[in-house]
């Protein structure tokens, strides 16, 4: 057993835009991109002191953030040679897999791991979708996806830490976001601290995508996906709050949360998906929407959010389909408002979490993470 826990967080310099918290012998530390922290993705190395090996949680997008990361591990376990033991991508963006290219480069033989077929599906389809678009480069687009990326079958032994003051779960859930499918990637510490790195299913101070746009391409019916999100975030809130640990957030955009700061994230959050669907139910216009997501939400950073796409497939419903006839960005407000549809976790207020803690059952949130969590 550790005699005593010590808990500290080291704040590097900003040129290298990481910060790293160590308990005991474990540290993990955030590679974050210093031109656009809140917007660009988060990348994690996960290291022992005790042991001097690690692992990686994501990969970047750009090749100094993903150059950055590698640097951090490096000085970590003191070696240039030594590989990780393997790389967690917890979902299919882009974004999240851009650094596999360099990673590869500098060690072949690390294995990288998604948690299910379908999270490896979709990586495939958003890299062609990134490549053909021109948004990636020639090095990231010669990769071939399909068989570089691992679905875990055995996690206990594919997830090896030889630290034994760590222990790692992988969870599964289902995001109708942007990314139908997703993982969590979970670490406990010491006993009594864990570690929950969330990718894009829970964001801190960044837009959140809202679409199914692998699943048929055309906008969705309704928006209970969206609704279940929502119920999802506000459940993990109430997990935390029950747990016996002392829990930390790792979001796949934004900076590091903690659970005296996750429950107002969470909050923030829910918030920005009831704004954007109000807006996107009652507009056809994507610059008047990006707009107003920025006066309501300055915090969130996402200042290209419309040039970028963010609003092209990405809302749950649009000013057509209730009948305001869109045509070429016109009219920016639809004549005649409309609500819209009911969703108990979105219309609550943001200040009443007892609907959303006894709705945890309905909700996506992982079987037995919340076992994981008390235990």
């Amino acid at each position: 057993m550790i005699p005593f826990y010590i808990l500290f967080v080291t704040l590097l310099n900003s040129v290298r835009s990481s910060s790293a918290i160590t308990i005991g012998s474990v540290t993990v530390t955030q590679i974050r991109d210093a031109t656009a922290p809140n917007q660009n993705s988060n990348a994690y190395v996960v290291t022992s002191s005790k042991v001097r090996e690690g692992f990686l949680v994501d990969t970047g997008v750009t090749n100094s953030t993903t150059s950055k990361l590698i640097s951090v591990y490096q000085e970590q376990v003191l070696s240039t040679t030594k590989p990780p033991k393997f790389v967690f991508v917890t979902h299919g963006h882009p974004d999240h897999l851009g650094g596999i290219a360099l990673i590869q480069q500098v060690y072949p033989t690390t294995p990288i791991y998604v948690i299910t077929q379908q999270v490896a599906k979709e990586a495939v389809q958003w890299m062609n979708f990134s490549c053909t678009n021109g948004f990636s480069s020639a090095a990231q687009c010669a990769v071939n996806y399909s068989k570089v990326l691992r679905v875990l079958t055995s996690p206990r032994t594919q997830l090896a830490f030889n630290d034994r003051y760590a222990q790692i779960n992988a969870f599964s859930v289902i995001v109708k976001g942007e990314s139908s499918y997703a993982g969590l990637l979970g670490v406990t510490v010491a006993s009594k601290f864990y570690w929950l790195f969330t990718g894009d299913a829970i964001s801190i101070l960044s837009h959140l995508f809202i679409s199914n746009f692998f699943d048929n391409q055309i906008l969705p019916a309704s928006d209970d996906a969206l609704c279940a999100w929502a119920g999802n975030m506000q459940a993990s809130v109430c997990e935390l709050q029950l747990s016996r640990r002392e829990p930390k957030i790792f979001p796949g955009h934004g900076p590091i949360s903690d659970v005296s700061s996750y429950e107002k994230d969470v909050a923030r959050n829910v918030a920005w998906l009831r704004s954007i669907r109000n807006l996107t139910f009652n507009s056809c216009n994507k610059t008047y929407i990006s707009d107003e997501m920025l006066r309501i939400f300055p915090e969130f950073g996402q200042t290209n959010f419309a040039s970028i796409g963010a609003l092209n497939m990405h809302v749950p419903a649009d000013a057509n389909s209730v009948g305001c006839n869109c045509t070429n960005d016109s009219p920016t407000i639809c004549p005649v408002y409309h609500a819209p549809p009911t969703c108990m976790h979105l219309d609550i207020n943001d200040t009443d979490t007892t609907l959303a803690c006894s709705m945890r059952s309905t909700v996506w949130w992982p079987k037995g993470i919340l076992k994981w969590i008390l235990n």
